[in-house]
């Protein structure tokens, strides 16, 4: 055997040694993957990375184990987001087929599958039905995608996430709850979209099937019967009343705390507070709670501090913080109320006090001890009244009541203003309404915006692309073939 033809085969037998090495390799590497089911995000902002709200959904529906079937059509062909659109949808069904067992998926053409959407009842393009037994809900392409930008930078954005989400709030919630929001003493309105309204509060409630309705106890029935909390009440919220209630109106309360019912209750400096705080011993002191740590530029809008409770625990584990503006200090008889537990949720910092006026320093308030007390001071309580104790009759569920020392946490400005703000308030409206397996979802973002990023070229410069990817690179290669042949004949 020449010495030629053994060196060809000493460099073929490499080659098909490296080769199958290779293919081993990334063989094992296939299979680790698809056994550990790893995924790495190296899009621009971790764009394709499942948000905390949803994974925690994912993993309640886990727990409980009743499939959930997402079924998406897809977009009308030829319109020139549609190739976008599906690719958004698809990805997002594969992450989150990627992170739960018990959610299924399939993405069917509209065009082939007519008979499939009209079993399902869908007419348009684009339409995602979420199912979990009975349940039902639809999300329809507006809600998945949204136009920002103009002229030349007009862009669709995918915030489907956030609906798909909501969705599975929505059937994994056993039936709509409603929230009844007292009116008639000047209370924050939930149909208010200023910003001292609570229309996005509502809107987090929406989105967490609860259904909100104004409640109106100085107005009898048409028989003359005394106001009384509806029976399919969930939650009654009391947001900052300006005015007194009537006697009435604090029996009516009172009976519904009385039949374990529950109550968000927010107070504000100097304005009258509930005789129902007084039956279970809470009162507000005169003056505003202040800390050093504050929301910059803001002098009178402290950090507060978790306290162990339910409702916080998220809050802790994810390190959001709850803002609230010149609230006013709560405190409970020690020893509390028989029958009662009551745990403060928030606190300033020991560096806290209750200002009560006097000098100012650098346009703030600074502590005086000999007019002002000192911290630390609770902002909101959580009370739980056992059933026998003397205010919630034997035989009925526990009650519970939050109540707060700043109205303005739940209003739409501080909403947007301070991340823990929309969460604090859904996890008490859980914990309220009794549903304490979902105070870990950390609800009420919006969702990761995926764009469609277009390159605009000209028809040049397409023709350009064309050659010098059909002609030049090819030709590049077999050129360099070629030399790399005639070296070799030539040795």
């Amino acid at each position: 055997m020449s010495q030629s033809t053994r060196r060809m085969l000493a460099h073929g037998t490499n080659a098909t040694l490296v080769t199958g090495m290779v293919v081993v390799v990334l063989a094992l590497v296939y299979l680790l993957a698809d056994a550990y089911r790893q995924r790495f995000d190296l899009s621009e902002g971790a764009s394709n990375t499942l948000q905390v709200e949803t994974l925690e959904k994912l993993r309640l529906i886990d727990q409980d184990g009743q499939e959930v079937m997402v079924t998406a059509f897809t977009s009308q062909r030829g319109k020139e987001e549609a190739p976008f659109k599906d690719q958004a949808v698809e990805d997002l069904l594969k992450a989150l087929d990627q992170e739960s067992v018990s959610v299924q998926w399939r993405l069917l053409d509209f065009d082939k599958e007519r008979l499939t959407a009209e079993r399902l009842s869908v007419t348009e393009y684009g339409h995602i039905v979420v199912q979990r037994g009975e349940e039902r809900v639809d999300i329809s392409d507006r809600e998945l995608f949204r136009r920002v930008g103009t002229g030349p930078d007009k862009r669709v954005e995918f915030v489907g996430e956030s609906a798909i989400s909501r969705a599975f709030s929505q059937v994994m919630a056993p039936s709509q709850r409603v929230a009844y929001v007292l009116i008639g003493h000047g209370e924050l309105s939930a149909d208010q979209a200023g910003p001292g309204g609570l229309s996005t509060f509502a809107g987090l409630l929406d989105r967490e099937r609860y259904e909100v309705r104004p409640l109106d106890l100085m107005r009898s029935d048409r028989d003359g019967s005394l106001p009384t909390i509806p029976d399919d009440a969930s939650v009654v919220v009391i947001a900052r009343p300006q005015l007194p209630l009537t006697a009435q109106e604090e029996d009516a309360l009172l009976g519904w705390i009385g039949r374990g019912g529950a109550i968000l209750l927010a107070v504000d400096v100097g304005l009258p507070a509930p005789e129902l705080l007084r039956r279970v011993g809470i009162t507000v002191p005169e003056g505003v709670a202040l800390q050093p740590e504050m929301q910059v530029p803001y002098r009178d809008r402290p950090i507060p501090r978790y306290g162990n409770h339910p409702i916080t625990t998220g809050l802790i584990e994810d390190k959001l913080p709850t803002v609230l503006s010149h609230p006013a200090p709560l405190r409970k008889s020690e020893p509390p109320v028989e029958g009662l537990t009551v745990a403060a949720v928030l606190q300033t910092s020991r560096d806290g006090w209750i200002d009560r006026g006097g000098a100012l320093e650098g346009g703030g308030a600074i502590y005086e001890p000999a007019l002002d007390v000192a911290g630390p001071v609770d902002l909101a309580y959580a009370v739980e009244l056992r059933p026998g104790g003397g205010l919630v009759r034997a035989g009925r569920p526990a009650a519970r009541l939050l109540v707060l020392g700043d109205a303005d946490l739940l209003s739409n400005s501080m909403v947007a203003d301070a991340p823990g703000n929309a969460v604090f308030a859904l996890h008490a409206m859980h914990w309220l309404a009794g549903d304490d397996r979902r105070l870990g979802v950390v609800a009420g973002a919006v969702g990761r915006a995926t764009r469609s990023r277009r390159l605009a070229i000209t028809a040049e410069d397409a023709q350009v692309i064309r050659w010098v990817s059909l002609a030049l690179m090819p030709g590049l290669v077999a050129l360099a073939g070629l030399l790399t042949f005639l070296s070799r004949r030539g040795r």
